[in-house]
């Protein structure tokens, strides 16, 4: 009878570990450098300044006030008559032009979608409004 010894098996080859850190701090400045950050967009108003007496305060006559309400089902109104978001920059351009003294009233009911109140202000801004208060109201 023969006996069979075992034979050893040699090993296939090493993988190396050394270099794996540095390969993955490679990577990780590689996206870090290459990834494009989002600067966040807000809006952009432009805030009048503190009052420093009663008597800065301005009384604006019933007859220069357009009131836009954008209510809690997200209608809205302009001075109590429904109208589309598209159609106020058409309404307030011709307010503006038969009275350049036009002050814009933006109430907003307070569970009213913001995207609404953007898009008002939208449009406000392309009739060249430059005289809009915004008030946060439920009537």
């Amino acid at each position: 009878m023969s006996v069979m010894k075992k034979r050893k098996k040699e090993p296939l080859g090493e993988l190396r570990m050394d270099s794996t850190a540095d390969v993955a701090f490679l990577l990780l400045i590689f996206f870090i450098v290459t990834t494009i950050f989002a600067a966040e967009q807000g809006l952009t108003l432009v805030l009048p300044g503190k009052a420093k007496e009663k008597t800065d305060t301005v009384k604006v006559k019933e007859s220069n006030i357009a009131t836009i309400f954008v209510q809690e089902d997200n209608n809205i109104t302009l001075d109590r008559k429904p109208i589309e978001v598209n159609h106020i920059q058409i309404a307030i351009e011709d307010r503006l032009l038969s009275n350049p003294k036009l002050v814009v009233l933006l109430k907003i009911h307070p569970e009213a979608d913001y995207g609404r109140m953007i898009a008002c202000l939208d449009e406000l801004r392309l009739a060249r409004a430059n005289k809009v208060s915004l008030k946060t109201a439920k009537k």
